[in-house]
């Protein structure tokens, strides 16, 4: 797929084309970054979507999973291993904590395992389900020095009352639909968003001593 950008220049009359240029991203790799506490059935269904979206068709992508305590980490093991051997990918990182789960640590530990120069970083929940299409929006949005990208999440209500009158829940894959009956757009979150490790690296990353739920979320982004 080609992507261009196209600056305009509007000064009081018709639009004035200024710039048009290619944008290549074919190189670009985005280092995924997952905290990670318990969670292995969510975890087994994030890696479903991960095998299908990143390894069968981006195929530019690097996973960091940052877990957080002993207890579900040789589930997450074999879950990892499973994937990845069935479809022959080797690119992550599997950090092991052993303390109480904090996910800016978790991101901050994450960000700084890459060692292989200049990368795009994803920080991503368990929970997030994303598609080829989105990737591709993360690279054309974040820019080293310039730009970074926080994308608007669409969160879904609980199944188990959105589809009350049913004997059960249909597939996952069904319920991401994007509808006011459904769910609604968290306009208002800070917590995924796709960056340059030297940016992140450059404001200090997360501060640790911010307290609360979220805060520190909230606390990069104003950096």
């Amino acid at each position: 797929m080609e992507y261009r950008h196209v600056t305009l220049f509007r000064p009081f009359g018709p639009l004035m084309k200024v710039k048009n240029e290619m944008i290549d991203i074919t190189r670009s790799v985005i280092n995924i970054i997952v905290p990670l506490a318990e969670r292995t059935e969510a975890f087994a269904q994030f890696m479903q979507n991960f095998r299908d979206v990143c390894i069968h068709q981006d195929k530019r992508i690097h996973l960091t999973v940052v877990y957080f305590g002993k207890e579900g980490l040789s589930k997450v093991k074999s879950i990892l291993e499973s994937v990845t051997s069935e479809s022959n990918f080797h690119n992550y990182t599997l950090v092991s904590l052993n303390e109480e789960f904090n996910r800016g640590r978790g991101l901050n530990v994450g960000a700084r395992a890459w060692d292989k120069g200049e990368v795009l970083m994803f920080f991503c929940d368990v929970d997030i389900y994303f598609s080829a299409e989105f990737l591709n929006s993360c690279r054309l949005n974040a820019e080293p020095g310039k730009k970074v990208f926080y994308p608007v999440v669409f969160s879904l209500y609980n199944p188990a009352i959105v589809y009350a009158n049913q004997d059960i829940p249909p597939p996952v894959e069904q319920q991401l639909v994007h509808k006011k009956d459904s769910g609604f757009w968290r306009d208002f979150g800070f917590g995924m968003t796709c960056q340059y490790q030297s940016d992140f690296l450059t404001i200090g990353g997360f501060d640790m001593e911010v307290k609360g739920w979220g805060g520190e979320d909230v606390h990069l982004y104003r950096k």
